[in-house]
């Protein structure tokens, strides 16, 4: 059976209110997030508590905007069973194994956190080849969709920005002889403990693999592709038909085909709602496991004899919530791709938000990742105009 799939051809100047909601809410949830940990530091909770918050508002402020803009469409598309819970249960995996094996990795010979970085950094590349084949399989399956083609300008505009994030995360202490000393001495502590180099490299490779696998997993769900329940049979509306035609002149398909592309329109989630159905397991294993260890009773006195901590914890959260809304927002309206690169953007915005509101020393090393991200904006600016 063949659906509609969005066009990835949108103007991306209806994205630019999400753009600049993302990069703000990050750098409000970054700086919270800081004072958090440097004024509450002592509390043995901490981490618990912060994460806590994280994920409760990554499932409250989607929730509240779906029943302020369409009702509480997130209410309906909830998982009602097993098979349906166990498409957010893998994609909630992806994305603590996206993490774990990062931070795994640095307990590995040779692995320190700028390799870490550089790694973490390269993720736009792999998310771009990731869509494609997604794409290729998505169309052997009879799913009816404009595939993504990246050109080579598009690769090396891509190229340029991860070269220049990935620059930009270095300190001036990384590049001292006594950075150089303590890198060395912490990975001859690490070789007697885990063992090979091999195995961090291997673990990071996982990591940046999982980080492309969520924002394009996340697409197809948005566009109605990968869910297990039935497709919503509905009308096709005006605008819908019309982009059906444009499509079908792009693809050879009988006339069998073409009459079942007019018939059948397979809704996908909204944003809220992904956010919701994946979140909500986090959030409930965390909780559980909260519970389990006996740490959530002296959160909440903490908390309760702390209205400061109270206060901070709520902009982490607010914070973050905006940032992911916003962002899963993103991968719909300009698709995986251009959202990671956004992404990629914003660290390197920060960073040098960061040398401009605490100063600290240049190295030759930040001037040309700058011009490496400017060579990357402007190549991929002129790739977007052919």
């Amino acid at each position: 059976m063949t659906f509609k799939r969005d066009n990835h051809d949108k103007s991306t100047s209806n994205a630019v209110p999400f753009i600049l909601l993302f990069f703000l809410s990050m750098i409000g949830h970054e700086l919270a997030l800081e004072s958090l940990s440097t004024a509450y530091n002592s509390f043995p909770h901490l981490a618990t508590s912060i994460t806590l918050y994280q994920f409760g508002f990554c499932v409250l402020l989607p929730l509240l905007v779906s029943y302020a803009t369409t009702g509480g469409d997130v209410v309906t598309s909830f998982p009602r069973s097993l098979k349906e819970l166990w498409i957010y249960v893998k994609l909630s995996a992806i994305v603590y194994g996206a993490t774990a094996c990062a931070t795994m990795s640095l307990t590995c010979e040779g692995v320190t956190y700028v390799t870490k970085v550089v790694f973490k950094s390269a993720k736009l590349i792999p998310t771009m080849i990731v869509g494609v084949v997604m794409d290729s399989r998505a169309e052997r399956s009879g799913i009816l969709i404009k595939k993504r083609n990246y050109g080579t300008l598009e690769y090396v505009s891509a190229f340029l920005l991860c070269l220049g994030a990935a620059g930009f995360c270095f300190s001036p202490g990384d590049f001292t002889l006594e950075g150089r000393e303590n890198d060395k001495s912490m990975t001859e502590n690490k070789t007697q403990e885990t063992g090979e180099h091999w195995i961090g490299i291997s673990l990071l490779t996982i990591s940046v693999f999982c980080d492309a696998l969520v924002p394009n997993l996340q697409q197809q769900l948005m566009q109605g592709i990968g869910g297990s329940g039935p497709p919503s049979v509905r009308k096709c509306s005006e605008n819908e038909e019309l982009e059906m035609n444009s499509l079908i002149e792009d693809e050879e398909v009988d006339s069998e085909t073409r009459t079942k592309q007019y018939q059948v329109v397979h809704v996908g989630l909204s944003p809220q709602a992904l956010l919701v159905n994946t979140n909500t397991i986090g959030f409930t294993l965390l909780l559980s496991s909260t519970l389990f260890c006996r740490s959530f009773v002296p959160i909440i006195s903490f908390t309760a004899n702390n209205p400061q901590f109270l206060l901070m914890n709520l902009a982490v959260g607010i914070g973050l919530g905006t940032a992911v809304l916003a962002y899963t927002e993103l991968i719909r309206r300009i698709g995986p791709a251009i959202a990671v690169a956004v992404a990629t953007l914003r660290k390197v915005v920060t960073v040098v938000l960061s040398y401009i509101i605490f100063p600290k020393p240049m190295t030759g090393v930040h001037v040309i990742s700058a011009v490496l991200v400017m060579g990357g904006i402007i190549v991929g600016s002129k790739s977007g105009k052919k």
